[in-house]
């Protein structure tokens, strides 16, 4: 077998790695933190293994690495099994990133979102034999019910209702119905309504809105500007529509802002009813009692807080916690006002690196707005979710990381012409 044949075989190998990487994170990685935190590490150092020097390229994570150096501590007397859960946080929108990153290598883009396309469908399919075993019907009319049985499930299924609608131009290579198509968005969109999720509502949101501003620019121009704002128009008629309203989903947002954000707690009751904002209550007070130095560096990994309302479950009462839904509380906590700059830094120099690679490029304006719609979406599940640190949020940061590499590599073929 002579070199050549042995490239391509090599070739193919990391292809498939990669592709199983992400069948296995998109349809068993939710709450799999084993697959979810695991898969892109191992993914990520089998690359970077092969090629150190590819390093050079991602200075753009340095940000996030220097948390992992300000998070560490010595001799603090945490739990270990703590400090080792903080290190896997850390380390999970790195490696998800590179796993992005070197997918772009092996993969275009239209390639990459039927992958996403499939993959999304296949887990809202696996979604719906969850319901059917546990309700012993698809059809279950309170989506509360799903929400609190299966689970809010991940963010596959919205990137895969996104590619369809607003990305359908890079889908038509591959000569797939039109019905097939529609299916894969009735069974997306059915699995979206099953997932109850606040976060994902805005996440649909924060991708459509951008892209559909290209689209209706690039295709209409002036007067695209003009239908951009009555779709904006109607989008927010339609949410105030739906938040007078009396179901489960409506009574949770319109609680949002009580439920995640500092208030008084009287009794054990407004505890539970806004737990989110008491894990955010008792972070603040950690941060504000700490000295200098653990206000600007943190206390560390491996650091709990300290409930002064104990969590009193059946078999189990809880009187610290180790990670909060704040994910910008976990930063201030673990390492402190530097570590939020840093991560926050993180955001706007990718988005900087994007702008500056697709400038003056009409044909790369999609992937841009795909780049800052997902920053602005894993941003809003680390408010809400910490799911830019949990693996919640695990695709958008291999979408993130693909669409950083792509632009990348266009940026270094327009100058070398």
């Amino acid at each position: 077998m002579n070199n050549e044949k042995i490239l391509f075989l090599l070739g193919k190998i990391d292809y498939l790695i990669l592709v199983l990487g992400l069948f296995l994170i998109v349809v068993l990685g939710y709450r799999n933190q084993l697959i979810s935190f695991g898969v892109p590490l191992v993914v990520s150092a089998y690359f970077i293994g092969k090629n150190l020097l590819v390093l050079k390229d991602l200075k753009v994570l340095i940000p996030l690495s220097l948390l992992l150096v300000i998070g560490t501590r010595i001799g603090k007397g945490y739990f270990l099994i703590n400090i080792l859960r903080d290190y896997a946080y850390f380390l999970s929108p790195i490696t998800a990133f590179i796993m992005g990153y070197f997918m772009q290598k092996y993969m275009s883009l239209s390639k990459f979102m039927l992958l996403i396309v499939f993959f999304g469908t296949l887990y809202s399919l696996i979604y719906f034999l969850q319901i059917t075993f546990i309700f012993d019907t698809l059809f279950v009319a309170d989506a509360e019910d799903t929400r609190y049985s299966v689970g809010t499930g991940l963010p596959a299924p919205i990137l895969a209702l996104v590619f369809i609608v607003l990305g359908k131009k890079y889908l038509k290579e591959f000569k797939i119905s039109s019905l097939y198509w529609f299916l894969f968005v009735l069974v997306n969109l059915l699995a979206f309504y099953y997932f109850a999720s606040r976060v994902y509502y805005l996440t649909l949101l924060l991708y459509f809105i951008p892209l559909l501003y290209n689209w209706l620019i690039r295709k209409y121009k002036k007067i695209g500007v003009y239908m951009f704002g009555m779709v904006i128009m109607i989008i927010v008629t339609v949410i105030v529509i739906l938040l007078s309203g009396d179901n489960f989903l409506a009574e949770k947002m319109r609680n949002s802002l009580t439920e995640m954000f500092i208030q008084s707690f009287d009794d054990y009751d407004s505890v539970i009813h806004n737990w989110r904002a008491y894990e955010l209550f008792e972070a603040i007070k950690a941060f504000m009692n700490g000295g200098l130095l653990d206000k600007f560096l943190g206390y560390g990994f491996g650091k709990t807080i300290y409930l002064e309302f104990e969590l009193i479950m059946p078999l189990l009462t809880i009187s610290e916690i180790p990670i909060f839904h704040n994910g910008f509380a976990y930063l201030l906590i673990k390492t402190g006002l530097l570590g939020l700059a840093l991560e926050l830094f993180f955001s706007a120099f990718l988005f900087y690196k994007g702008y500056i690679y697709s400038k003056g490029r009409d044909d790369l304006k999609f992937q841009f707005y795909i780049l800052v719609s997902s920053i602005l979406s894993f941003n809003f599940s680390l408010l809400v979710v910490n799911g830019f640190f949990s693996g919640e949020s695990c695709c958008l940061l291999i979408l993130s990381g693909f669409i950083y590499s792509l632009l990348k590599d266009e940026n270094q073929k327009e100058m070398l012409l």
